[in-house]
């Protein structure tokens, strides 16, 4: 799918069906996952190479953040979360030429549909292609902060169900949920990394407008403020963990101090009754008057002693 945009009045407007046919007029063009048609119009109307899927799937810097011929490139991480809740980071292939803002994408975005959304009620400052792409940054550092206080909303809701847990599948569904929040924060902090290189090489290698290069060094210093935050989740989620396997340790401590008991009380009485229970001919007890309820008394001493050394000894 194609989406141009231009400026009217410093403010960013989708070119219609009918106007979309003139890119030349658009200071933005935006491609989810793109079919060959729109490609070779891209490149038939406005002389632009766009980035193929093995360069978008490259993580080597050289490939991520560079310049050529085509324009300044920078393909950067996004958060996303599917259909089924599941996390991930989509890459998004920027590049800026004579400028023009080209973004190239596999699929929707919530950073570039709540982007979309804003600039219908908002003017640009500049209006110009970076300040197009640093508030893109600006609306993904937003999403990333909002989705960290999320993570330290569940982990609350997750600190009271593992310390007040008293079934089994309490500490099952938690452990669950606390590996599931692990995973988020760790694409979070990923998210977050790959945007301060893209934001450090872009101040490096562009020449920035002056009010452009202050909103870079601003999305960056909001970045070093939530990289700690980030970082504090982890530690949260490991103390969470960590307390979860203890009360599941003490709940199967427990179990086990049961069988434990039982095998104290029934072992040495199985012993006795296993000695009686022999076949052989010369057993002089077997003709004793007393000797069935001996016998029976006899176990329960045997049960009853062991216990009641071990009770006093703390063993049990």
């Amino acid at each position: 799918m194609l989406s141009a945009f231009q400026l009217e009045n410093n403010r960013l407007t989708r070119l219609e069906a009918d106007e979309i046919k003139h890119l030349a007029s658009s200071v933005w063009v935006d491609l989810v996952e793109p079919d060959d048609e729109e490609r070779s119009r891209v490149q038939t109307e406005l002389g632009q190479n766009l980035a193929t899927r093995p360069e978008l799937e490259d993580i080597e810097a050289s490939a991520r953040f560079f310049e050529d011929e085509d324009g300044l490139h920078i393909h950067s991480f996004f958060f996303f979360e599917d259909a089924e809740d599941h996390a991930g980071n989509s890459t998004v292939a920027f590049t800026i030429r004579e400028g023009r803002l080209f973004t190239l994408r596999e699929r929707e975005l919530p950073a570039f549909r709540l982007y979309r959304m804003r600039v219908r009620n908002q003017s640009m400052v500049d209006g110009n292609a970076y300040e197009l792409l640093l508030d893109l940054f600006e609306t993904k550092i937003e999403q990333l902060a909002d989705e960290i206080e999320n993570i330290y909303s569940d982990l609350e809701k997750l600190s009271r169900v593992i310390m007040e847990g008293r079934q089994g599948d309490d500490y099952d569904e938690a452990l669950s949920t606390l590996a599931e929040q692990e995973d988020i924060g760790w694409k979070v902090r990923l998210c977050l990394m790959d945007t301060q290189r893209a934001l450090n090489f872009l101040v490096r290698k562009a020449r920035l407008p002056a009010g452009q290069l202050e909103q870079a060094r601003e999305i960056l210093r909001d970045i070093e403020s939530l990289l700690p935050h980030n970082e504090s989740l982890f530690q949260k989620v490991n103390f969470l963990m960590q307390a979860a396997m203890g009360f599941i340790n003490i709940e199967q401590n427990r179990i086990i101090k049961i069988f434990s008991v039982v095998s104290v009380v029934f072992l040495p009485p199985t012993l006795v009754a296993s000695s009686y229970g022999m076949n052989f001919e010369f057993m002089p007890e077997l003709h004793w008057s007393f000797g069935y309820p001996g016998a029976i008394v006899f176990m329960m001493l045997a049960g009853l002693a062991p216990y009641l050394y071990f009770k006093r000894k703390n063993w049990l």
